[in-house]
């Protein structure tokens, strides 16, 4: 089996002359990530059979090594790391790499999953892909893209070692989307750092488990300019409408310097919208908001120039945001008042706010292969392997309340931290525990969460709010709160996408006629009727609720929509569609199979749903089984003109 060298240029340099920072790192690392790196180099699959009856997944007792096996393996991993002249680096067998997967993963590792797990460790490149078949641009052949965040810039690298010429129009100043223009307070991911990054170029050196929002922006702009996708954007500008050219097959769009109100129109042959998820803040919706006299801000449109410290602070929402800004603002403001607007569930992660130890950081840039099997063993756990949660058992005896056996076990578990921390206050419990499934809605990371709202300068009001006032909130229940600033952490528009662009396709039909303004739909997420040529990135349906992030979606329908194009261009086409039929199926499937899932639960309502409860957002599929599709478009499903 072909490996890449390791993706960290500084890894792999054998043999290690640093013996003492190698002792250091060796004693902090993760032993069954050492092991995998020590049978790669070494080729040694004995060693296997002696850690694997002792390494086993959280939900099975987890790992427990004997201390005599972790110091023999330091020692022997010590030794090759230094020797002199250096091992060589031999191809492993699939057999081995198969062996180490299930010992590593302390589970059986299914075949279908090799492939992915290769991919996204860094460890070969794409998988299941022929590269040698793509297809070679024809001259004057121009692809546009819009955005240029997490998905604009990982179709950027890709389109140009295909070889194309493209654009991409961004708004702002400055590659890196949501990560760019949202700089609240606490700013964090909430996926672990380690897989939170593009597969073709792992980072060694974030400096926290679930790295800081400014710290994630840094790294885009990075890959962008390291891959030359940051010389391919156009700054400042936005795209307002896009009107496909039946007679010539192309795109006309019309795009719009901020700076001077100017417009132009580009004539492009693919047209590609990379916007994402999060790049409209949702409009203040509550009455009376616009007469308040003091500071307000949504968390989206953070004013790093406010001081707020000292002041009765409101913070209108309870979700990821909320969860990030509220402990920051307790510790700013002379008081805290939270409008709870609904309950989530709030899972404990113990090391969300611990810094990455030195000695594990140089291990992730010196060990070769380390920072790769970490990876996969990041991804391994944040994935597929929660799908079962999410699915709703028809036989369940409690289906009020969880949806199946594995399900309830996660929810007597965030019970018990809820318990752990507020069964001193069951005034305050009594006002957090949902009453939906755990998975209904996003999990919210605890950011100690709890132990702020026991504080006396904190207040979780529930009572709803009736409207707001010129000094503060006014209760539905007729109570005055007295407020110096307003955040409304309410969360971003998602089912009114690509608005409030004018995009017109065949025929002249808009994809406001086909979507309305909160119904859109999408084969297979990415692709539309009647709009040929035209590929939505995070589009409808393709959010992968249950585990993972972004990150791999931004890379599957990267493939996808190269897939296509060599579809397109091999087979002498000028235009690709998905068929009705085949459109009109996929998405007769997906609804299906969506009102199995937990977030079609009766008690959930969420931001996955429209104002008719369809799930417009969510992918229903395994990560696993998008992948796989992604490798490659089946040409029964498109219309090649």
């Amino acid at each position: 089996m072909k490996i890449l060298n390791p993706a960290n240029s500084a890894a792999g340099a054998l043999p290690i002359r640093e013996t003492d920072s190698l002792r250091e790192a060796l004693a902090y690392a993760d032993v069954p990530t050492l092991l995998m790196v020590y049978t790669q180099i070494s080729g040694d699959a004995d060693a296997l059979d002696h850690f694997a009856p002792h390494i086993r997944p959280q939900t099975q007792g987890g790992t427990q090594i004997p201390e005599d096996l972790q110091i023999a393996l330091r020692e022997k991993l010590f030794a090759l790391l230094t020797q002199d002249p250096p091992p060589s680096f031999s191809p492993l067998s699939d057999g081995l790499m198969r062996r180490m997967m299930d010992v590593y993963t302390g589970e059986h590792v299914a075949e279908e999953f090799v492939p992915l797990l290769l991919e996204q460790s860094g460890m070969t490149g794409v998988q299941g892909v022929d590269l040698s078949s793509r297809a070679k641009p024809p001259e004057g052949f121009k692809v546009l893209v819009i955005g240029s965040g997490l998905s604009g810039i990982a179709l950027g690298v890709k389109l140009s070692e295909a070889g194309y010429n493209y654009e991409i129009i961004e708004r702002n100043d400055e590659v890196g989307g949501t990560w760019y223009h949202t700089r609240y307070p606490g700013l964090a991911v909430d996926t672990p750092s380690h897989f939170y990054s593009y597969s073709f170029e792992l980072n060694a050196s974030w400096t926290h488990w679930f790295s800081r929002g400014k710290e994630n922006h840094e790294y885009l702009v990075h890959t962008a300019a390291k891959y030359g996708v940051r010389d391919r954007v156009t700054f400042r500008h936005e795209v307002v409408s896009a009107v496909w050219d039946e007679a010539d097959a192309k795109w006309d769009v019309t795009v719009r310097d901020l700076e001077s109100g100017a417009e132009t129109v580009r004539r492009v042959d693919v047209f590609i919208s990379a916007i994402g998820f999060n790049n409209r803040p949702k409009s203040v919706d509550i009455p009376g908001h616009e007469t308040f006299k003091g500071i307000s801000m949504h968390a989206a449109k953070w004013d790093q120039g406010i001081d707020l410290s000292g002041l009765r602070i409101g913070v209108v929402g309870t979700g990821c945001s909320s969860m990030q800004i509220s402990p920051i603002m307790a510790d700013t403001g002379q008081h805290l008042t939270i409008f709870q607007r609904s309950r989530h569930w709030v899972m404990p992660i113990p090391i969300l706010n611990q810094e990455i130890p030195d000695q594990l950081k140089w291990a992730l840039h010196r060990i070769p292969h380390y920072s790769q099997w970490w990876r996969l063993i990041t991804y391994w756990n944040a994935s597929d392997g929660l799908y079962q949660n999410v699915v709703m058992d028809p036989d369940w005896h409690m289906p009020e309340v969880s949806t199946c056996q594995s399900n309830e076990m996660v929810r007597q578990y965030l019970l018990s931290h809820i318990e752990t921390h507020l069964s001193d206050r069951p005034d305050l419990k009594d006002k957090v525990v949902p009453d939906y499934p755990p998975g209904g809605k996003r999990f919210i990371m605890d950011n100690d969460w709890f132990q702020m709202l026991k504080r006396d300068d904190v207040t979780l009001e529930t009572a709803g709010i009736d409207r707001v006032v010129e000094n503060g909130i006014l209760t539905k229940d007729g109570r005055m709160i007295e407020l110096d600033a307003i955040i409304y952490a309410t969360g971003y528009v998602l089912a009114d996408m690509l608005a409030p662009m004018h995009i017109a396709g065949r025929d002249g039909v808009t994809i406001r006629q086909l979507w309305g303004s909160e119904d859109p739909r999408a084969h297979r997420g990415l692709t539309v009727p009647k709009f040929p040529n035209f590929f939505v990135m995070s589009g409808p349906g393709s959010a992968p609720n249950h585990g993972a992030g972004v990150n791999i979606l931004a890379e599957q329908q990267t493939n996808m929509i190269l897939g296509c194009l060599d579809l397109m261009l091999n087979s002498g086409a000028r235009q690709i569609e998905p068929k009705q039929e085949h459109f009109e199926n996929y998405n007769e499937a997906a609804d299906a199979q969506l009102k199995n899932m937990v977030w079609a639960h009766p008690r959930v309502k969420s931001y996955y749903q429209n104002s008719k409860g369809r799930l417009y957002l969510s992918s229903p599929w395994r990560l696993v089984d998008s992948w796989h599709q992604s490798r490659r478009p089946d040409p029964a499903e498109y219309d090649l003109r």
